[in-house]
């Protein structure tokens, strides 16, 4: 007889949950908090619990699977579109399903090959099978992200007008459109809409670019200054981040605010030839 550590259950659970919400969430664009993923996740998890102690009932079951995967899509986006939101959640169900089959190759190889350390006759040895089969699954990640990021860096999706407006200061230029543009603003996890020094240098003032007499600005100014961190190469970079008073996309004789926060690219990256580089989840939350 099979022994079931409800403990250890939980945690295989989340660590799922929240690898499939996470990888949806790049995959598909969609801004996500980590304080939403993480309780998306405990929710998930406390669901299949359910699931596992209710009554030999399939319908019922299936009702509190469907229902926990629901509940997820519906927590862990905040404020998105529903043509977003469907695409997220199309993008979780088929990460659920890559993780739950990944699970089961795994635990059919420990089964398989490794019988003496994870024997059933052994007390413990579930929980140690589970637990070992948790850091696997979180190990995955660096690779998960690594693929995910390639695949959605090849894409492209053309330019786009934008007006942004700093102070007494207003400046109207193109963006290249890139849906692999994945970075967010740590403080409040908006997209990032990358400008090149030149560009900057005519919307922010000199010591904002150089962070230099910071002490002259205002307080209110200071509280709009971010610092981005930024994978480029392999290797990790810090930009300086602005918010402005307003981003707007242009389409004709429309203008929509976006909400976005710019961050000074100095050492010149690659735009596609355009000064700044727009992340697509920008545009596709813009309001009406």
């Amino acid at each position: 007889m099979r022994t079931l550590y409800i403990d250890v259950y939980f945690l295989i659970n989340f660590t799922v949950d929240i690898l499939s919400l996470y990888f949806a969430a790049v995959l598909s664009k969609t801004k996500v908090t980590t304080k939403r993923l993480i309780f998306a996740a405990l929710v998930g998890a406390l669901i299949a619990i359910l699931t596992v102690l209710t009554p030999e009932y399939p319908l019922l079951k299936l009702f509190l699977a469907t229902l926990g995967l629901i509940i997820m899509s519906l927590i862990a986006p905040k404020g998105i579109l529903p043509r977003r939101r469907v695409r997220f959640t199309f993008a979780f169900l088929i990460f659920e399903a890559l993780v739950g089959a990944a699970v089961s190759f795994i635990w059919g190889i420990l089964d398989k090959y490794i019988p003496k350390m994870f024997s059933e006759a052994e007390g413990g040895a579930v929980n140690r099978k589970m637990l070992f089969l948790a850091l696997i699954i979180l190990l995955s990640i660096g690779v998960f992200k690594m693929i995910i990021s390639f695949f959605s860096n090849v894409e492209s999706e053309g330019n786009v007008e934008v007006e942004v407006s700093f102070l007494d200061e207003k400046a109207l230029f193109s963006a290249f459109i890139d849906s692999g543009n994945l970075a967010v603003d740590p403080m409040d996890m908006s997209p990032v809409l990358f400008i090149k020094r030149d560009l900057a240098a005519k919307i922010f003032p000199e010591n904002i670019i150089n962070l230099s007499n910071i002490d002259s600005l205002d307080r209110s100014i200071k509280k709009r200054i971010r610092l981005i961190p930024i994978t480029r190469n392999g290797q990790t970079h810090v930009m300086l981040g602005v918010k402005a008073d307003y981003v707007k996309v242009i389409y004709g004789d429309k203008a929509e605010e976006i909400s976005v926060t710019l961050a000074v690219d100095k050492e010149g990256g690659n735009y596609g030839g355009y000064q700044a580089l727009m992340p697509s989840a920008a545009l596709e939350n813009a309001k009406a």
